[in-house]
C-alpha cells in the first residue's frame, strides 16, 4: 500500500507520542522462581532498650552494625547489645575502632587491647563479625596503614578467638579495583577476610551502578581469592541522611524509595546483607523510620511488608526500570508484589501475575502513602484501595490507576 510522503510524516507524527510512553505493563512470574527470599533488612546503631521486639520482628532484620551507639541506650552494654540483636535473628558487626585506637603507635599495645575487646564478650566473640576500622580510605592515607592495622587486628582476634570472622574495608569511595588491592594485600601477607563491605550516602540507589564502580562484581572475588574464605558482601551504610533533601520531604526515606533501594541492594548489587545508615537527628531511630516515641512513619511499612517475604520463594518480575521497582514473593497460599516509584507514573498502570496456581484468586491492593515528618501509619491504618481485576486460566490483571510520586503499593493474590 502506497502512503503518500506528507501522510506518512502524518503518521510518524501521531505515532511519536506512543512510542515515547514508558512501559506501563508490570509482569509478576510465579513460574520463575529465584530461590529463597533474603530481605536485606539492617541498621547502623539506632538500637534502645526501649525499642519493642514488636516494632522489630516483624522486619526480619539480617544485620546490626553497632560500635559506640549502644553507650547510654543499652543499660546492659556491649553484651547486652550483642544479645539482643542476636535474639532477634541478626548478625552483630561490631566497628572496634568505636571502642579501641584506630591509629596505633605501638602494635604491642593495640594487639593488647584487641584480645581484651574479644575476651570481653566472651563466647560471642564466634559470632560477632568484627570490622577495624569504619571507612578507612578517609582515615588513613596512604592506605597501606590501614594494610598494616588490618594484618594486627586480624592476627589478635584469632589468637583470642580462633574462630573470629573479620570484615575487609568498609569505604566510604568503594569500587571493584580498591578491593581487588585490598585481597592482594591480604594474599600477600596471609591473613583473611570473611566479608567485604562498602558504604554509599546518597539518596540514589543507582549511582554505583551509574558510576561503574563495579559494585556488582564483588562476588567475584569469592571465587577469585578463595583462601580469603569469604562468607558475604554487605553494603554497610546505604541512603542519606536528614540534612540531604529528597522530594517531598528533606531528609526522609520515602516509601517507593525504600522499595528501589531494596530492589537495587537484592538484583543489582547482590549484596548478601545491608544496613540504612543513621545520621542522628530524624534518622537517630531505625534509620529515621519511626519516631522518637517508636511510631512507623510509612517507610517503616515497607520494611515491614519486604521483611516478611523472608522465607518466602523469590519470583521474577519484568517491567520495572529506574525509579519504578518491585519485589515479588510467593508460598503455597499467595502471590505478593511490592512496588514503589520515586517519580509518578502517570495514566494506568498494569500488574499481570502469570503461572498463579491458586483456586478462584482474588486480589487486595493495599497503598503505603509517601512519607512526611510527622506523618505515622500502623498496620490496621494502611489503605485498601480498589482495583480492576481481571483472572483466567492462572493469569491475574490488577489494572492500577497509577504510581504516585513516592508512594508503594503491595499487592497479594490469595486463593479460596
Amino acid at each position: 500500500m502506497f502512503i503518500a510522503p506528507r501522510a506518512l510524516s502524518l503518521v510518524l507524527l501521531l505515532l511519536a507520542p506512543l512510542a515515547a510512553q514508558p512501559n506501563r505493563t508490570l509482569t509478576v512470574d510465579a513460574g520463575a522462581e529465584r530461590g529463597l527470599a533474603r530481605p536485606v533488612t539492617g541498621f547502623l546503631g539506632g538500637l534502645r532498650d526501649s525499642t519493642p521486639d514488636e516494632l522489630l520482628r516483624p522486619m526480619n532484620i539480617g544485620l546490626w552494625r553497632i560500635g559506640h551507639q549502644f553507650r547510654g541506650r543499652i543499660g546492659g552494654g556491649l553484651n547486652a547489645a550483642i544479645d539482643r540483636v542476636e535474639s532477634l535473628g541478626a548478625r552483630y558487626k561490631l566497628v572496634m575502632s568505636d571502642l579501641i585506637a584506630s591509629k596505633p603507635t605501638d602494635w604491642a599495645v593495640y594487639e593488647a587491647d584487641v584480645k581484651k575487646l574479644v575476651a570481653s564478650v566472651g563466647p560471642r566473640a564466634k559470632t560477632v563479625i568484627w570490622e577495624p576500622v569504619n571507612e578507612p580510605d578517609i582515615s588513613h592515607k596512604p592506605i597501606e596503614t590501614y594494610y598494616d592495622l588490618y594484618e594486627h587486628a586480624f592476627r589478635a582476634l584469632r589468637a583470642a578467638e580462633p574462630e573470629a570472622q573479620i570484615c575487609g574495608p568498609g569505604y566510604a569511595f568503594p569500587n571493584h579495583d580498591r578491593y581487588r588491592q585490598f585481597l592482594d594485600a591480604c594474599r600477600a601477607r596471609g591473613v583473611e577476610c570473611n566479608y567485604l563491605a562498602w558504604h554509599y550516602t546518597g539518596w540514589d540507589p543507582r549511582q554505583p551502578e551509574r558510576g561503574k564502580w563495579g559494585l556488582e562484581r564483588l562476588h567475584e572475588f569469592i571465587a577469585a581469592y578463595p583462601e580469603q574464605k569469604i562468607r558475604e558482601i554487605h553494603c554497610d551504610e546505604w541512603g542519606a541522611g536528614p540534612e540531604k533533601p529528597n522530594a517531598e520531604a528533606p531528609g526522609r526515606l520515602l516509601p517507593g524509595l525504600a522499595v528501589n533501594w531494596f530492589q537495587c541492594l537484592e538484583e543489582v548489587y547482590r549484596v548478601d546483607r545491608a544496613c540504612r545508615a543513621n545520621w542522628g537527628k530524624e534518622d537517630d531511630y531505625l534509620g529515621g523510620i519511626v519516631t522518637d516515641k517508636h511510631e512507623p512513619h510509612p517507610s517503616y511499612q515497607v520494611y515491614r511488608l519486604y521483611g516478611q517475604q523472608k522465607g518466602m520463594t523469590r519470583i521474577a518480575v519484568e517491567g520495572t526500570r529506574p525509579g519504578l521497582a518491585a519485589l515479588a514473593a510467593k508460598d503455597k497460599e499467595h502471590v505478593e508484589v511490592l512496588i514503589g516509584s520515586v517519580g509518578p507514573t502517570p495514566g494506568p498502570l498494569e500488574v499481570v501475575f502469570h503461572h498463579v496456581a491458586l483456586e478462584a484468586p482474588s486480589v487486595s491492593v493495599y497503598l503505603i502513602p509517601a512519607d512526611d515528618v510527622n506523618g505515622v501509619l500502623t498496620a490496621d491504618r494502611i489503605p485498601l484501595l480498589p482495583a480492576k481485576v481481571a483472572a483466567s486460566m492462572g493469569t491475574v490483571t490488577v489494572t492500577l490507576p497509577g504510581i504516585s510520586q513516592n508512594q508503594a503499593y503491595h499487592l497479594v493474590v490469595r486463593g479460596r
